[in-house]
């Protein structure tokens, strides 16, 4: 089973790296048929531009951003729309485009012509053209991070490599395969903003990614490099704040309110391919491991590839799943069907062996308080899913599920099986929801 140990602040869980840290990223076979879902990011999904017939190109948008929190979505292959319908998604059943792929990759124009903006709104909105969103699975649009409200000034740049959760390698694997990227990326905020102080936040397994980025970042001494204790969940972004300049992120707010932004590794590197070539987000590397799989590897994958072709260009299995997952073990959710496309959070794809996830019989809270202890923010998970059951979401929400960080240690800590995540994250989606309707 999958081991777990624990303190206060977070928790030491098996890493389970070792079939692909050492790999290679290669290039995912392109699939004759991609899925778009319209919903990818954080936000209102998008707004399908085309129609069923339709002749698309690469890099051509597809489905255009509707409002401030939302991201416009890019075709990753040249081809022909052949339906738009409902279908299942990493989230759920949501609108897709299909699109059938010619296998010419025929190119879009870039988003600009010429020299690329200079100027700060310029690259800002070329960056929200380009619909680039967090890409360590938050989604949240990068254009939005990069426009805090007014005073709310930005001087620490926080870039997290802490790539905490079991299995996952794609971001271990994209600080040494493209370090010159990543740092590229990292110097064009820098000549954006006010920052005083510059981290790349890595975890102490990984010495490999700080030799990359320490040859990578030369004598730019505006960026440091910070070597975080191994342990789950290192890569929250309020977790990182506090730990590298001793900042609390308030209840319900956001690292700006702390004149900080955090942003994933693949992000800034996308950063850096839509201000260098004008490219909008296309594809990203994703892993696709655990022990089923034959041959699990590191995949540089277009946007929309249903994980099937992932499995075929990863010899299938060797063993038969448990459970499918998108994410890793401690925050990844459960999916059922290859046909679900990869997106722009798709970090990682778990396959758990079964005897892994024999689900235990649910039974009554022992009030051992465990799942309170071992709450790396300090919430109470027991409370907030009880009143969730309950339907007192006013409840859920006074007591702090908006702060919740999805870590996932409640759950795997829980003696009675209760599906604590789960229902903090309805609670959350309820809470939302709410405000949205207001």
């Amino acid at each position: 089973m999958f081991a777990f140990k624990y303190k206060r602040e977070g928790a030491y869980t098996e890493e389970r790296k070792e079939r692909t840290e050492h790999l290679p990223i290669e290039e995912a076979p392109v699939p004759d048929l991609l899925i778009f879902p319209l919903a990818m990011h954080i936000g209102k999904p998008a707004e399908a531009i085309v129609e069923v017939g339709d002749k698309v190109k690469m890099g051509q948008l597809i489905g255009k951003k509707d409002g401030f929190i939302s991201a416009n979505i890019h075709s990753s292959v040249s081809g022909k729309v052949t339906d738009i319908k409902e279908a299942a998604t990493m989230h759920g059943i949501g609108t897709c485009i299909f699109i059938e792929n010619d296998h010419k990759d025929t190119p879009a124009a870039p988003l600009f012509q010429g020299e690329a903006p200079t100027d700060k709104q310029a690259r800002i909105k070329l960056i929200e053209d380009a619909g680039i969103v967090g890409m360590g699975g938050a989604t949240f649009p990068t254009n939005v991070k990069l426009s805090p409200p007014p005073g709310k000034t930005i001087d620490t740049l926080i870039i997290n490599g802490a790539e905490c959760e079991a299995y996952s390698t794609s971001d271990h694997r994209v600080m040494i395969e493209y370090a010159d990227e990543l740092v590229k990326g990292i110097q064009i905020l820098l000549d954006l903003y006010p920052i005083k102080y510059t981290y790349v936040a890595i975890e102490s397994n990984v010495h490999d990614s700080i030799e990359a980025l320490e040859a990578a970042i030369g004598d730019d001494s505006r960026i440091k490099i910070k070597e975080l204790e191994t342990i789950y969940p290192q890569g929250a972004e309020k977790r990182l704040i506090k730990n590298l300049v001793d900042r609390e992120v308030p209840s319900g707010g956001l690292p700006a309110d702390v004149h900080a932004l955090v942003s994933n590794v693949s992000t800034i590197r996308q950063v850096y391919q839509t201000i260098a070539y004008g490219t909008p987000l296309m594809s990203r590397v994703t892993t696709l491991t655990g022990e089923p799989v034959k041959n699990p590897k590191n995949l540089l994958v277009r946007i929309g590839t249903p994980i099937q072709t992932l499995i075929d260009a990863c010899d299938g299995f060797q063993s038969k799943p448990g459970k499918m997952l998108h994410g890793g073990p401690m925050m990844g959710k459960p999916i059922n069907s290859g046909q679900i496309p990869i997106t722009k959070g798709s970090t990682i794809i778990t396959f758990l062996p079964k005897e892994e996830v024999v689900a235990d019989e649910r039974t009554p809270c022992i009030k051992c308080a465990e799942c309170l202890n071992v709450c790396p923010v300090s919430l109470q998970p027991i409370l907030i899913s009880n009143a969730y059951e309950q339907g007192d979401i006013d409840e859920a929400e006074r007591l702090g599920a908006m702060d919740c960080i999805d870590c996932g240690n409640c759950s795997f800590i829980c003696p009675s099986n209760i599906p604590l995540l789960e229902n903090i994250r309805k609670a959350k989606g309820e809470i939302k929801a709410r405000k949205e309707n207001k």
